[in-house]
């Protein structure tokens, strides 16, 4: 059964592979990834799907642009078209493929939430009704510059974050979001920096709190609830964007982490220590270390939140952790869960040459996966390897892989 159709499709960023499928992107995925890892593990590799692969995302954010209207008849070589006056437009979406500076008038959505576009129509009403201007990325002047949108899955709970260079009425915003979220939190953020990316100078609470609360259910191999974990995420908070699907993995982690009772767990690039919190309760101790310390704070928070005192946070990259507190390889157990870079290669040598019998490598990249298990390799061999398809209509895929030493 072929995929709801989107018209932005071709020219919106937020999809690749809209065109086929869902079991369709599935194959093409697995049969990249297969190929990418066939020297490693020649074996056919399963992958979990995501059970909805629409409105499956827990955060967006979106762009408000002040652009030049694209004109199909413009050509650069055509001096007819070329001293014609350019025309603008203020657009509210997704930026377009490939642009940093453009952005899609969004009017469909199948990413995030049904409740997306009449809040981003009810938004552009009251900017327009405000006379505020959007961003203009080349001159960079406009008031209006993101929109962040969180939501809790599994809470139900959501937030709204309006990024600005300026004052705006902040009345007029909160009853405009209410209109179709009246149950949302609400904040504002000053943006003035020239970098294209939602980063916050401050933050402020226009209604509501400054946070909400998600929560992943841990199940076991017969499905049975085992552990819920709950977590309070800020807006800028690191969280897996699929949440129904990432549960699935860290329970599938939590499972292997149980067969294999170690005493001591090192979370290496741990974020704000999920897999951490997931096992906690298998283990005497876990080291959760990693290098951005906003992450590290919300993984602090979210221990205390969940009763859990044995988990310890280090704010460090891995690489220098590694080499002034040498792994212990007795009754240990390393995750790893590296950004889209991989490894350091300092690292992945010292956790190669630690002396632990077990190694789990959780990655959102198989090609530095692939870069990485060239080294791991030298002292470890590969017994397990599954994939979980967290990013449907993307090309990425996350990969799951059981090592063990040689």
């Amino acid at each position: 059964m072929p995929n709801p159709t989107c018209k932005h499709f071709g020219v919106c960023g937020g999809c690749a592979l809209l065109n086929l499928s869902y079991d369709e992107q599935v194959a093409q995925k697995q049969a990249k990834l297969q190929e990418t890892l066939r020297e490693f593990w020649p074996h056919e590799i399963s992958v979990t799907k995501t059970d909805e692969p629409f409105y499956f995302r827990n955060k967006v954010e979106l762009g408000f642009c002040h652009q030049v209207k694209w004109r199909e008849d413009y050509n650069k070589k055509d001096p007819a078209n070329k001293t014609r006056p350019l025309e603008f437009e203020q657009a509210l979406g997704f930026k377009y493929k490939g642009r940093f500076d453009r952005a899609v008038e969004i009017s469909e959505c199948l990413l995030f939430s049904r409740q997306l576009v009449p809040l981003l129509d009810a938004l552009r009403v009251w900017a327009a009704a405000e006379n505020l201007p959007y961003y203009d990325t080349r001159k960079h002047t406009g008031v209006l510059r993101h929109l962040l949108v969180r939501e809790g899955k599994n809470t139900g709970e959501q937030i709204v974050v309006l990024f600005v260079t300026d004052d705006f009425n902040e009345k007029t915003f909160v009853s405009a979001v209410e209109s179709v979220l009246p149950n949302a939190n609400i904040m504002a953020a000053v943006n003035t920096g020239l970098a294209d990316t939602a980063a916050p100078e401050s933050l402020r609470v226009l209604k509501g709190k400054d946070h909400i609360f998600e929560k992943i259910i841990l199940t076991g191999e017969n499905g049975t609830q085992e552990r819920e974990v709950l977590f309070k995420l800020s807006p800028q908070s690191f969280f897996q964007t699929n949440t129904k699907t990432a549960q699935k993995m860290y329970s599938v982690v939590r499972g292997f982490v149980k067969k294999l009772a170690p005493k001591k767990i090192y979370d290496l690039y741990g974020g704000a220590g999920s897999f951490s919190l997931s096992c906690a309760d298998l283990c005497e101790k876990s080291i959760c270390v990693e290098s951005v310390a906003p992450a590290i704070y919300n993984g602090i928070e979210n221990a205390k939140l969940n009763g859990v005192k044995n988990v310890q946070f280090f704010c460090a990259k891995v690489e220098d952790f590694v080499k002034q507190q040498p792994i212990e390889k007795k009754d240990a157990l390393i995750i790893l869960d590296p950004p889209r870079g991989g490894m350091h290669p300092k690292a992945a040598k010292a956790v190669a040459e630690s002396g632990v019998e077990n190694v789990l490598y959780i990655s959102c990249n198989p090609v530095t996966l692939a870069n990485d298990l060239k080294i791991l390799t030298q002292h470890y061999e590969i017994l397990h390897v599954e994939a979980f398809d967290f990013f449907p209509h993307s090309e990425h895929i996350e990969t799951f892989v059981q090592l063990k030493l040689k």
